[in-house]
């Protein structure tokens, strides 16, 4: 089959569905396309680069330069396209005009690769305008988030252009039961996969983490989503332990990081993840309750429990209502909660890690893969 995929930036920083098309990218072609961000720019330097990485669009060949540092190899059988799209969703003339050079654009692309029929698949809504003009035989909507509770995001604008895909799209693919919605004729959870051989291995080399353990690590993006007074309380409460923030601090304040206890390092290649998560006792999935993370699904859960390493978490309703991952996270609400789930993780038995890393040998991303392609079989077939 060929697919056109709106998605992320090919490499920027692991997503689920680099994860997924990487696999079916070993017996399909693709063409990547990756749009403007859903998030207002801002006058930082990211931003700026990211602006110019994405002003590549409005050349002739909307080809995109290699990214950098990538976390993930292009596949050969991948084509990337950054086509020129003006962040301004909100204004209808203006998503008229992205939607009119979005189309021109990749039609002249799957044209010059010779794709016939592409399979289109969006995890991105702001692109519903293009539905229907692609020649695509079934279009799927994979809603990895509800994007619009991000702060700095468009919601207005997301949320019309999402209604708008949610009556055009064949299917619907929510990563988490809250982000289940009405429209689409096939609507159903699928979860996150996990890349199982990278973090399960057990890694070679002197652990990363200085200091005497017990180690709680907090792995990934640390903004808003993060309750701090919960970290704060752990790290006042048991000055026995490292409590290590591996991310980019986007919202760790000094009140918390400049505790002897805390340890803030900044985020590590792919590569070097598993190493991290291996050499610490507990990892936590610390997040407020909140609108923004009741429908999360969290990508970082499977690949905690691949290492083997006990899991803590606050309730959040991606976890809770996912029957893959019942009995392998611990639960906690509250301080006293997590502490005692915490203690209860350092000193666990011997042979619970192993049934974690088991529990996780069928939620593969190739696994991923084969029950996507069945979901695609079906929508294409004549009896749909």
């Amino acid at each position: 089959m060929d697919f056109v995929v709106f998605s992320d930036d090919w490499g920027r920083r692991p997503s689920a569905p680099q994860h997924l098309f990487a696999v079916l990218a070993r017996r399909h072609r693709i063409l990547w396309v990756e749009p403007a961000g859903l998030r207002r720019p801002r006058l930082s330097r990211a931003d700026i680069a990211r602006s110019a990485h994405k002003l590549r669009g409005f050349l002739p060949s909307g080809a995109p330069g290699p990214s950098e540092d990538p976390w993930l190899p292009q596949p050969d059988s991948l084509v990337r396209l950054v086509p020129p799209i003006i962040p301004a969703y909100g204004v209808a003339s203006v998503r008229r005009a992205n939607d009119a050079v979005l189309t021109r654009r990749v039609r002249a692309a799957l044209a010059a690769e010779g794709f016939d029929a592409p399979v289109l698949v969006t995890t991105i809504p702001t692109v519903a305008g293009v539905l229907g003009a692609l020649g695509e035989r079934c279009s799927v909507y994979w809603r990895v988030d509800d994007f619009s509770l991000w702060p700095g995001y468009d919601a207005a604008a997301i949320t019309e252009r999402e209604g708008v895909l949610l009556e055009r799209a064949d299917a619907l693919l929510a990563s988490a039961p809250g982000l289940l919605a009405a429209g689409p004729r096939i609507r159903q959870v699928f979860p996150h996969g996990v890349d199982l051989e990278h973090f399960s291995a057990p890694p070679a080399g002197p652990s990363p983490l200085p200091g005497a353990g017990p180690h709680l690590l907090v792995a990934g993006r640390l903004d808003g989503r993060i309750d701090v007074e919960l970290l704060r309380g752990i790290a006042a409460r048991r000055p026995q332990a490292q409590l290590v923030l591996l991310g980019d601090a986007l919202a760790v304040p000094a009140a918390l990081a400049d505790l002897p206890n805390v340890q803030v390092h900044p985020h590590v290649p792919y590569a070097e993840l598993p190493s991290w998560l291996h050499a610490a006792q507990v990892l936590l999935i610390p997040y407020r309750c909140s609108p923004w993370t009741d429908s999360l699904a969290p990508l970082k859960v499977r690949e905690y429990l691949a290492t083997g390493r006990p899991v803590v978490s606050t309730p959040l309703r991606g976890i809770l209502q996912d029957p893959e991952l019942e009995g392998l996270v611990g639960i906690a609400s509250g301080l006293d909660a997590t502490l005692r789930a915490v203690d209860a993780a350092v000193v666990e038995p011997s042979g619970r890690g192993a049934a974690r890393m088991q529990a996780m040998a069928g939620m593969s991303w190739s696994e991923r893969a084969g029950a996507f392609e069945s979901l695609i079989s079906l929508l294409t077939s004549p009896a749909i």
